[in-house]
């Protein structure tokens, strides 16, 4: 039996603060009632309530194996979310709903299930949550979140608008609608205004997406502030970093950019390769090169290889890529990234400028680094590639960079060009819908292919995506479509690119149309 008196002890003490004490209370009863499902998850708790997770999990989950209860069940799905193990969360979540159901249980099952993607499932427990709790403001932004996920934006940022009538101090709705501002409308200044009012109502995660906003209009100093401001708050966020690394190196602060830039995804890099460089470390023998960003990043910084002298290179790259660099650098060796060599010192392509210490004002190959065949592509008028749609790289920056094919329709229809379609992943559809375009990327199988087709071009058209970085590599003529707010490595430039010699720069000069740009293309190739 337990001694009842005691338990009651131990919860009184904890809600004084008293918690050591409390604690040696439980610990006590349990080596009297090891095996007592009502105690481990009373003691369960106690280690939620003073932010032990990793204890509370372990006690919650043996209690959970003697006897299921919605409060052991909900417990431990909460201990799983606050570890940051979203999948096991959404499972034990999930299953406390069969025992009985709270608000608390479906907000965190929610953004659980959001944050492991399983999308159809946290739209279907959002309606359910607003259903039975309106009035609840969490149910409300989640509502948000699922219309957005939905594509159903313009019906979020309504329902967002009335809600915020309601509760104009939930941070959480301003945080969204800022984010349908982005998303629906690219405006920059409305989002961010509405960012800031989510972080002056406590939303201290909002500092982040004020950063991006003014990175995006172009005020890095104010940038600065706020990630800054970020990683005081969290100053182990890696995201932040990156992204204030990111901000110096649009501005060519090369070391202070590299210096956090370097840190993306790092730990991850870490566990798969054993011996990985670090800043201040030598280039050993043996070299592993890993190609772990965007297609366009890979050839982009392909171009440093040389420059590792003699030394045994070896070079992990995605299958799309690995013709085209084994043509162009036969004394490599590319290799499928699970063959990589354990014992070679792992390194990242995009590191290689960095590790080499070639600043932004010593970018070599310019005028073109790769060879190719060219495609007998056999044409009276002027041949122009085409690309309009850029992706795998986060919702943000693929609709920035994308541009809807219905504005390239004056190009289209000039009588002195035939259009060629590159574009690979058409999920516009351009090509169903404008059959002047003769697609040549529904034949392509790799970027050899890409290469050729490219080669006999007299100009490529492009926004920022791999065809602009591999037609920059070929030296093919290229006019590349920037936005307003565009990735770091075009810097500041609006006419022309340190990094390519053979293409022009044609850039936004507001955050929202692209017609001006499109424009002087078009007098170009009249």
């Amino acid at each position: 039996m337990i001694d009842l008196k005691s338990l009651k002890k131990a919860i009184v003490l904890t809600q004084h603060g008293k918690t050591e004490e409390a604690e040696n209370i439980y610990k006590d009863l349990l080596k009297a009632n090891p095996d007592d499902s009502s105690l481990l998850s009373v003691f369960g708790l106690f280690y939620v309530n003073i932010g032990d997770f990793e204890r509370a999990a372990e006690l919650l989950q043996k209690s959970y194996d003697i006897k299921k209860t919605l409060g052991t069940v909900s417990a431990l799905g909460f201990a799983e979310y606050e570890r940051g193990d979203y999948v096991k969360a959404a499972n034990y979540l999930e299953e406390a709903l069969e025992y009985g159901e709270n608000a608390d249980i479906y907000n965190k099952l929610i953004i659980s299930l959001f944050e492991i993607h399983r999308y159809e499932q946290a739209i279907k427990y959002s309606e359910k949550m607003y259903e039975l709790y309106p009035k609840d403001v969490r149910a409300i932004t989640n509502r948000v979140k699922s219309l957005t996920q939905s594509g159903k934006m313009m019906e979020a940022q309504e329902f967002c608008i009335e809600a915020l009538k309601e509760n104009p101090e939930s941070a959480a709705l301003w945080f969204h609608l800022g984010y349908l501002k982005e998303l629906i409308f690219c405006d920059d200044v409305q989002a961010r205004e509405c960012y800031k009012a989510a972080a002056e109502l406590g939303n201290k995660e909002a500092d982040y997406n004020i950063a991006v906003s003014c990175f995006k209009l172009g005020e890095y100093k104010d940038a600065e502030f706020y990630y800054k401001r970020m990683l005081s708050n969290f100053p182990n966020d890696i995201e932040t970093m990156t992204s204030l690394g990111m901000c110096y190196l649009a501005q060519k602060k090369f070391k202070e950019g590299y210096e956090l830039f370097y840190k993306r995804e790092l730990p991850s890099f870490m566990k798969k390769y054993e011996k990985v460089w670090k800043p201040g470390d030598s280039l050993e023998n043996k070299i592993a090169v890993i190609c772990e960003q965007g297609l366009g990043d890979h050839i982009q910084f392909v171009r440093y290889l040389p420059f590792l002298g003699d030394r045994k290179v070896q070079v992990a790259a995605p299958a799309p890529l690995k013709t085209l660099f084994k043509n162009n650098y036969p004394e490599v060796e590319f290799v499928d990234f699970k063959d990589v060599n354990p014992k070679a010192q792992a390194l990242r392509i995009t590191d290689l400028a960095y590790i080499l210490d070639m600043d932004f004002y010593h970018i070599p190959y310019s005028e073109g680094y790769l060879k190719s065949e060219t495609a007998e592509i056999v044409c009276p008028k002027l041949k122009v590639g085409l690309c309009w749609e850029a992706g795998c790289a986060g919702i943000r920056t693929m609709i920035n960079r994308t541009i809807n094919i219905k504005c390239f329709e004056p190009l289209l229809n000039l009588e002195n060009i035939q259009v060629y379609s590159f574009q690979v992943d058409d999920t516009l559809h351009g090509n169903e819908k404008y059959t002047q375009m003769i697609n040549l990327a529904k034949d392509f199988k790799d970027f050899s292919d890409t290469a050729r087709s490219l080669m006999a071009m007299d100009v490529v058209v492009t926004v920022d995506t791999s065809v602009a970085h591999l037609a920059g590599a070929l030296g093919v003529k290229t006019y590349l479509l920037l936005p307003y707010a565009a990735d770091w490595r075009w810097f500041s430039d609006t006419e022309t690119t340190p990094w390519y010699k053979s293409i022009e720069i044609f850039k936004q000069t507001d955050h929202i149309s692209w017609e001006e740009p499109i424009n002087n293309i078009i007098e170009k190739l009249k």
